[in-house]
């Protein structure tokens, strides 16, 4: 069992990345199959059901997208206290993703508004869904420069009165030190 002290001392972990590979991959099968449907238009069934499942998918999506924004306004609390934060990536990341949440959001209203009336995903609804997958791809793009680029997922050791300050934490630090913002 560990103490107090070693919990402390371990680096913190982001919550919000993994909570963002759904809500993404929603994003980017709902336009998927909403250019299936509008292909296969009304002269074909199938269009029907890509139509609900680009629905269904959306709604999902949505669901767990607020998830992972909680836990990204948590991760931002958390790993605030850095000397360099990356304010710009973090707001155009935000910014980005946001937007198309709203965009999810009205989307999926208009789909539940004619979600029985029609047999095939309407031009401007795909129009919806195609502009919310590329933004999601732009925000996630931006999203992974903070994990990838600034080490933002990972905050430094926090310092234990007692412990250990040895060779390994100054490497530790070092490792976990975020780059500047170009």
């Amino acid at each position: 069992m560990t103490s107090d002290a070693d919990q402390l001392a371990r680096p913190r972990r982001a919550l919000h990345p993994p909570l963002t590979d759904f809500p993404i991959a929603a994003y980017v099968f709902t336009a998927a199959f909403d250019v299936i449907s509008a292909v296969g238009g009304q002269r074909h069934g199938w269009a029907r059901e890509f139509w609900h499942a680009g629905t269904f998918v959306l709604i999902a999506g949505a669901i767990v997208c607020v998830l992972a924004v909680l836990a990204g306004f948590r991760d931002l609390v958390v790993f605030s206290g850095r000397d360099l934060l990356p304010v710009r990536t973090i707001s155009v990341h935000v910014c980005v993703m946001v937007s198309v949440f709203m965009l999810g959001v009205a989307d999926i209203a208009w789909r539940l508004k004619d979600y029985q009336a029609l047999s095939y995903t309407p031009p401007a609804i795909l129009a919806c869904s195609l502009i919310a997958a590329i933004g999601v791809c732009v925000g996630a793009a931006y999203g992974g420069s903070l994990v990838f680029r600034h080490r933002f997922s990972i905050a430094p050791p926090v310092a234990v009165p007692g412990a250990d300050t040895g060779a390994d934490a100054g490497a530790a630090q070092a490792r976990h030190r975020p780059r500047r913002e170009r």
